[in-house]
């Protein structure tokens, strides 16, 4: 992921792995449809290898773009990873209790059983996939926090302490060492 964040940049990656996320939805919703292709096994394989890929390509992003965010604030970064999580498992907790009370299933529909579960793989990551790019679409322009290494200038930080730092040959505890 590193490479590719190099390369592409996190807003491109990101939207390549929601492409990812997309096309496992395409996969899940049109199973049976192309069964006379390729079969349901192994469609159902390819669409969760694709989603995972996808999943684990924007999480890893959304972590490094929240790092971005916080920047040089290094301060508040434990507050700002545990928001996130806490919305995370917030919102994921919010959506599996609606899928569950929305359920269908009972033993007599299998039909509408399957359905139903088509529906919940296809629509909900197609959605939060679309509203995502829309979401990095909006802040394309934006440069969102920055990078530690490249906001420090070599010129402002020296780790040998100067000629009026030493006593004794030995440094000052009571001065920075950055000059």
């Amino acid at each position: 992921m590193r490479a590719i964040n190099k390369r592409l940049g996190r807003k491109i990656t990101m939207i390549l792995g929601l492409a990812f996320v997309v096309a496992s939805t395409f996969l899940f919703w049109f199973i049976f449809a192309i069964e006379h292709v390729i079969k349901p096994e192994v469609t159902l394989i390819i669409a969760c290898i694709l989603l995972g890929i996808g999943t684990s390509t924007t999480n890893i992003c959304s972590f490094s773009l929240t790092s971005d965010l916080i920047g040089l604030n290094t301060e508040c970064g434990a507050f700002v990873y545990g928001i996130m999580s806490f919305a995370d498992k917030l919102a994921n907790g919010i959506i599996i209790a609606t899928i569950q009370q929305l359920n269908p299933c009972t033993a007599d529909t299998i039909e509408e059983c399957s359905l139903y579960y088509r529906q919940i793989l296809s629509f909900i990551p197609a959605v939060v996939s679309v509203l995502t790019v829309l979401i990095i679409l909006s802040i394309w322009r934006t440069t969102i926090g920055g990078n530690r290494h490249e906001m420090i200038v070599p010129e402002q930080t020296r780790l040998v302490p100067s000629k009026h730092q030493l006593v004794n040959g030995e440094c000052n505890e009571r001065t920075s060492l950055i000059v």
